[in-house]
């Protein structure tokens, strides 16, 4: 009931009195341990919920038409089954977390083919082998990752990481060789 009554004040407040005017939500810092049920706001495309102490992540009541997500600093261990649904993302701030299984978490994100940018760093997953090339690789829409800019040439590195075999092929066909 206060996450509640926390969302009606503040629309109250920015003088919206109806669910369909409400486009950008935020409830930052109010100590949420979950994600509240939003199914009532269809037009929703911002929603901050960084600052929290989320743990567990269900997105499925969130309008699926969101474009910016923002839920750093929080406890969140995974996001595997709660964000797959979230394909018009343009926008995901998932650093400083507790999230888990670098491919686990992209297998989630596999379908947002708008993501433009993403961060995860600040957790676990971040300090995995080759983090950096399998975000680009599995997310070839992010243009900003992290905070850095993705460079050409790390998507060229990416390329031949995780499509060795295709980029030997190619390879062979740019130098006139039979691939072997």
């Amino acid at each position: 009931m206060g996450v509640e009554k926390d969302i009606n004040d503040s629309l109250q407040k920015r003088g919206i009195r109806r669910d369909v005017d409400v486009c950008q939500l935020s409830l930052v810092k109010k100590k949420l341990t979950s994600v509240p049920d939003l199914s009532r706001f269809h037009f929703l495309r911002e929603l901050r919920l960084n600052n929290n102490k989320i743990r567990e992540l269900s997105c499925h009541s969130i309008n699926c038409c969101l474009t910016e997500l923002y839920l750093h600093n929080n406890n969140i261990k995974s996001i595997s089954g709660a964000l797959n649904h979230l394909t018009c993302l343009r926008l995901l701030h998932l650093h400083n977390n507790q999230i888990r299984g670098l491919d686990d978490t992209m297998h989630e994100l596999r379908r947002m083919q708008q993501l433009q940018t993403a961060t995860f760093y600040l957790n676990p997953i971040s300090h995995e082998p080759g983090y950096r090339l399998h975000v680009i690789h599995h997310l070839p829409s992010v243009q900003v990752l992290d905070e850095k800019e993705v460079k050409s040439a790390e998507r060229r590195r990416a390329f031949e990481i995780y499509r060795w075999e295709r980029h030997r092929v190619l390879q062979s066909v740019a130098f006139c060789r039979r691939a072997e």
